[in-house]
């Protein structure tokens, strides 16, 4: 036992080696985007470039024509010579004489526009070549927006058009999410996306790592980069961010769970981790390493703080779009028998179409518009009091947040009958008071996040651990608020839990039982911050700024998005569950597991295990459905091309939890992966062969 526990701490030592040695070559600067300027967030990562360009020679590559600026600003940083060399067609790309020419240079940057045009136009020619021998004999390539897109293995195209989070969300495994793997390849198991915060494209990466793993059996890290924010990476494998935002890294893991079928996909604890400004990242072994003395601890343990009474909440604030299904869903749920409708004055005109619905449909109902002068009127508190449900309207978020002061009647009343478990309708943004604070002021200032103008707010506390942001894909313009407004309630507040939701799509939270659910055309978006024990933000500041831009630092985030109306998530466990073990109140139901092999590496023998649930999703609809009958279960392994190995099992076996053993001693040393699959569920993980 004790030589065989030797023998596994060279092999992991090994693995490390090897690990490094994939980047004891060049160096590598991925920039998201945005315009450079002296003296400005660009100085600190620029220069580094220069100072990894071993004889300070940069030579600044595009497809299209560029001016000097750029030269000149690298100059100013200390490089000794800088230019610009346009190649816009495979004939110069494959030149002996381009060839010939890059290789003069210890540094390339690969300048900003369409990262097709980049893979069309260079892959496989003698441009690539160059790129490839620069960074393999320790120079540094980087790249800004779409020439930091084409910097890892795994390269989003674009060549179907450009996909958004929404495109993504709607269907990750279609068209528009397409991805090279044949271009570059410098940063393995990796894909960069830019723009990230500014243009809300986190959906699209999520979809990108899903699709990633669905059809290529590659658990990638899917790199996020904001605007005027950049990761350099140095020749071990370490990346820092510099800049003025944030960098997101997205990847499976062993708590993270995907699936697919007619019903719906479902991505459940996808992690990710932040970072802002001098927080370094470990690109060989996927953690954080190392974490700035700005960072601030947070008490996991920390008391809870559930819903306290059922509530719905809805992606916009149009009344005609809630009235289609929305509010219907809620009446029909609820003890309708006489409705309370609070909104403010000011809100009229959408309010008629609301009461006039509810007189249509013959709901009994009063109206309650809210004012200073009524917070201890007995009519509207006896209103309150007699209420069997509540719909909340308007667009003044802080006068609905009166109601939070329990030292007024009405505050008071409103108190009781939540904590009595009347529920409650929230119409669009008014769904973000349900918590103990929300982030207001984003729907006016396009540039509230950046210049630091978005503000922390007292809400209602129906649900104290909640950040909810509705209308996320609903004008480009507001993306980057409505994104980062999420992510900066929880860091700021402490908070849980952020949902994000779109369009007519509502959720639905359970107090009782403790559970979310979703329906709508967009997947509903859980950002789980449970496990978040370290946060930061941004110190940059922008011209016209009265505070640093809004984007945070925050480690051990989970991701969970289902498009499969039999699942819903559970708070208390932090995971997407089936409605069917809710309903029976069996919420610890016994999961579908993949388990790392062991040893690994290995040599030539390991043993795979895997657990087949009593709960598990079926060919005939649903996830999770009860079965205990034999499911047809395929283990196969691949190699890192994607190659099909071989086939260790395909037979059906009955829920339970199982060994198999691969004996590779007729195959090379190498990286290798293995896909187990049950029905429509599929789980892949990596393993290394060490000879």
């Amino acid at each position: 036992m004790k030589f065989r526990q030797q023998v596994n701490i060279v092999l992991v030592v090994l693995l490390i080696l090897v690990s490094r040695l994939i980047y004891s070559q060049g160096f590598i600067c991925a920039v998201g985007g945005g315009s450079e300027n002296y003296n400005d967030w660009s100085n600190a990562p620029y220069s580094w470039i220069v100072q990894k360009a071993s004889n300070k020679k940069i030579i600044i590559l595009s497809y299209d024509d560029a001016t000097n600026w750029l030269p000149d600003y690298f100059k100013s940083l200390g490089a000794d010579s800088a230019y610009n060399k346009k190649i816009n067609t495979r004939v110069i790309a494959d030149m002996h004489e381009t060839y010939n020419e890059l290789l003069t240079a210890d540094g390339v940057f690969i300048k900003g526009g369409d990262q097709n045009q980049y893979i069309t136009l260079w892959k496989g020619t003698k441009t690539e070549q160059a790129i490839q021998e620069i960074f393999q004999r320790g120079g540094v390539i980087a790249g800004t927006s779409a020439g930091a897109m084409v910097l890892g293995e795994f390269n989003y195209t674009a060549k179907n058009g450009s996909a958004t989070s929404k495109d993504g969300l709607s269907n990750p495994l279609g068209s528009l999410i397409d991805i090279d793997t044949a271009f570059l390849k410098l940063v393995p198991n990796t894909l960069f996306d830019t723009h990230f915060i500014e243009r809300g494209r986190f959906g699209r990466l999520i979809a990108m790592v899903f699709k990633s793993a669905v059809n290529f059996g590659v658990d990638i890290l899917g790199v996020g980069i904001d605007d005027r924010t950049a990761i350099c990476i140095d020749s071990t494998g370490i990346g820092t961010v510099m800049g003025s935002g944030a960098v997101a890294f997205f990847q499976k893991d062993e708590s993270t769970t995907f699936s697919t079928n007619a019903a719906g996909y479902v991505i459940d604890n996808l992690k990710c981790d932040q970072l802002t400004a001098n927080w370094s990242y470990d690109f060989v072994n996927r953690k954080i390493s190392y974490i700035p003395p700005t960072a601030k601890e947070v008490d996991t343990l920390r008391e809870w703080n559930y819903p306290v009474t059922d509530f719905y909440l809805t992606g916009t604030n149009a009344v005609n779009m809630n009235l289609n299904s929305n509010l219907p869903a809620f009446l029909n749920s609820t003890n309708s028998n006489n409705l309370l409708v609070i909104s403010h004055p000011g809100y009229q005109s959408s309010l008629t179409l609301i009461t006039g619905y509810l007189s249509g449909q013959n709901y009994s109902h009063e109206i309650l518009l809210l004012n200073e002068s009524l917070l201890n009127d007995p009519l509207s508190v006896q209103k309150v009091n007699n209420a069997t449900s509540i719909i909340l309207c308007g667009d003044s978020l802080a006068v609905l947040s009166s109601l939070r002061d329990t030292l007024n009647l009405l505050g008071l009343s409103f108190y009781e009958k939540t904590k009595n478990s009347t529920p409650i309708f929230f119409l669009g943004n008014t769904g973000k008071t349900a918590s103990s604070f929300y982030i207001d002021n984003l729907d006016s200032d396009l540039y509230a996040s950046y210049r630091g103008r978005m503000t922390n707010n007292p809400g209602l506390d129906v649900f104290g651990d909640l950040i909810f942001q509705p209308r996320i894909f609903e004008n480009s313009d507001y993306y980057e608020n409505r994104t980062s407004a999420l992510l900066w309630g929880l860091m700021l507040n402490r908070k849980r839990l952020g949902f994000y939701l779109d369009s007519a799509d509502r959720l639905i939270l359970n107090s009782s039982n403790k559970t979310i659910s979703g329906n709508g055309s967009i997947p509903f978006i859980v950002v789980d911050a449970r496990n978040c024990n370290k946060v930061d933000s941004s110190v940059y500041r922008a011209s016209s700024s009265i505070a640093p831009r809004q984007v945070v630092a925050m480690n051990n985030l989970r991701y969970s998005i289902s498009r499969n109306k039999e699942v819903v998530y559970s708070i208390e466990q932090g995971k997407l569950i089936s409605i069917s073990s809710v309903e029976s109140g069996d919420l610890n139901e016994k999961e579908f597991r993949l388990y790392q092999n062991f040893p690994n590496p290995f040599n030539p023998v390991t043993t795979i295990k895997f657990t087949i649930p009593t709960s598990l999703q079926t060919k005939s609809g649903g996830l999770f459905q009860e079965s205990g009958r034999e499911e047809v279960v395929t283990l196969k392994v691949f190699d890192i091309l994607g190659r099909e190995v071989t086939t260790l099992l395909n037979e059906a076996k009955p829920p339970g939890t199982y060994e198999v053993q691969w004996n590779a001693a007729g195959y090379p040393s190498g990286v290798y992966f293995y896909r187990l699959t049950i029905n429509n569920s599929v789980d892949i993980k990596k393993l290394l062969l060490l000879k």
